[in-house]
């Protein structure tokens, strides 16, 4: 997802595998699917008035959309190239307060954009946050839907 030239890089992961090996890579799927990211994103993104960014510019939703790395894969020169979508959750017994001490400092991007609000910003930022976010923290627990696509192809024989 954050590879500056992606067919670069997997064409490398391919070179190095053994013939008939598998490179497999995980990414997350669509925006509205991973709400543990887009939460706090979304919000941050409408305060900072930030503009929509190059889909193909490194980021964390780079390949959601269907067969988008398949491609790549593939013209890399892999064959049997495959994509499955895989649905679970990101569970943990955190507060809110936890989860957003968590994605505010673990996120070198969220910590650029939140730089650009104004201090007296914050709370109303956090406020926003916790009104769309409380419907995933009950009794004790985080609890958000979260979705990746796993795509998979082996190495040709030279």
């Amino acid at each position: 997802m954050f590879f500056v030239d992606p067919l670069t890089a997997v064409r490398e992961a391919l070179r190095v595998i053994v013939e008939d090996g598998y490179v497999s890579f995980v990414v997350w799927g669509p925006k509205d699917a991973n709400p543990f990211f887009s939460t706090i994103t979304d919000v941050i993104d409408r305060f900072a008035g930030v503009p929509r960014q190059d889909p193909d510019a490194p980021d964390v939703f780079r390949f959601a959309a269907p067969c988008k790395l398949g491609g790549i894969v593939n013209n890399a020169g892999a064959r049997n190239v495959t994509e499955r979508t895989l649905n679970f959750q990101i569970e943990a017994a955190i507060s809110f307060e936890r989860y957003w001490q968590m994605r505010t400092e673990m996120s070198e991007t969220l910590r650029e954009k939140m730089a650009k609000l104004a201090p007296a910003q914050l709370p109303s930022v956090k406020q926003a946050v916790a009104d769309l976010a409380r419907r995933y923290f009950v009794r004790g627990t985080m609890r958000f839907p979260a979705e990746a696509l796993i795509v998979c192809g082996r190495k040709s024989a030279i």
